[in-house]
């Protein structure tokens, strides 16, 4: 008879070629999918960017409601020179509404910002005083400042459609170059000598920004990056307002040959480029950050610091009734200046 033969199994097993489509087909999912989380992570970092914004009004709010007006932009030591440029920031009063009280109660105001147990307190990181969008440099050794690291800082309190400078003692603003900036020249929510209460704010206090993002600098002298501060520069335009063609005149005169990577320093130093911007050019602009002094030790002087975000399209905004709103760095450069200042009388509209 015949042998019966059991019935032969084919060993089941992907061929190459078909391991080879697998893959391919894999990493064209990874390829679509890696964007959208990076979007998603962005989106939550933006979250948290305004949440911290909203902290920050908050706090502005409790010490208006404590002080009778908001904290202004600077506070000289008792050491300070006569420009101020030593003096700590509003960020610093701010500190006992920010449950950061154990820090402020160690600030030895009798000393410069950096003097003293000021030194290791100011390189003191302040989760709600950063952007988690931003690169955050370690500030270890840069620095004119004592070269001890600073904690960092991206969101600056506004000084309105002014030029900025420090005030000198005896009332009158201003410093060395420039023609002094008076009191009437001070028109944002925070500034140098002005105190202001919600009272002032008599274009409404939800069409007032107080507060925006800022960048910080990557710490590099050497190479200019859009957002360092440029020194030395001429300003031949207003105290208050500009037009767009002055500003970009003026940034174009601005040579990147004497510059500074130290923005967002120091949260803890009441200076523009560190916890205090005006609202002349719109937010992210192609125009550069510049002062007109090139002597001085730090920014103490007129000049432009701008808004700027790590962020696509704009900026986070703290608007003085502290509520925060997003705002396009294609925004009109007359509404951007008219929300900026706190009583200039013109409506500003849909922004």
């Amino acid at each position: 008879g015949s042998i019966m033969h059991p019935l032969r199994r084919r060993n089941s097993a992907f061929t190459l070629i078909e391991l080879l489509v697998v893959i391919a087909i894999i990493a064209v999912l990874i390829a679509l999918l890696l964007p959208a989380v990076q979007q998603a992570r962005e989106a939550a970092r933006r979250t948290q960017c305004r949440n911290n914004l909203k902290q920050f009004g908050l706090a502005m709010h409790n010490y208006e409601n404590t002080f009778r007006c908001f904290q202004r932009a600077n506070y000289a030591s008792n050491t300070t020179s006569t420009t101020g440029w030593q003096g700590f920031s509003g960020h610093v009063m701010l500190l006992p509404y920010m449950d950061q009280t154990t820090i402020y109660n160690q600030i030895d105001f009798t000393q410069s910002f950096w003097g003293g147990s000021n030194a290791n307190l100011k390189a003191t990181k302040i989760p709600a005083f950063l952007c988690p969008s931003d690169l955050g440099w370690n500030y270890s050794t840069y620095g004119n400042d004592g070269n001890t690291g600073g904690g960092g800082n991206n969101y600056s309190v506004s000084g309105g459609p002014s030029l900025l400078m420090l005030g000198v003692t005896g009332g009158g603003v201003g410093g060395s170059p420039g023609t002094p900036i008076g009191f009437d020249d001070q028109i944002g929510v925070c500034n140098l000598f002005r105190n202001i209460r919600i009272a002032n704010l008599t274009d409404g206090t939800s069409n007032t920004i107080a507060a925006s993002e800022t960048i910080i600098g990557d710490g590099n002298s050497t190479t200019f990056t859009l957002g360092d501060v440029i020194r030395g520069a001429t300003i031949s335009f207003p105290n208050t307002f500009a037009t767009q063609a002055q500003l970009t005149t003026f940034s174009a005169s601005c040579s990147p040959t004497t510059h500074y990577g130290i923005t967002g320093k120091n949260w803890i130093n009441g200076m523009p480029g560190q916890s205090f911007f005006n609202t002349l050019n719109p937010p992210n602009s192609p125009n550069v950050d510049c002062m007109e002094c090139g002597g001085c030790a730090w920014y103490d002087a007129r000049g432009v610091i701008n808004a700027r975000s790590r962020h696509v399209g704009g900026v986070h905004c703290l608007m003085a009734d502290g509520s925060v709103r997003f705002l396009s760095n294609n925004i009109d450069i007359n509404t951007w200046q008219r929300l900026g200042a706190i009583a200039d009388g013109n409506p500003v509209g849909d922004f």
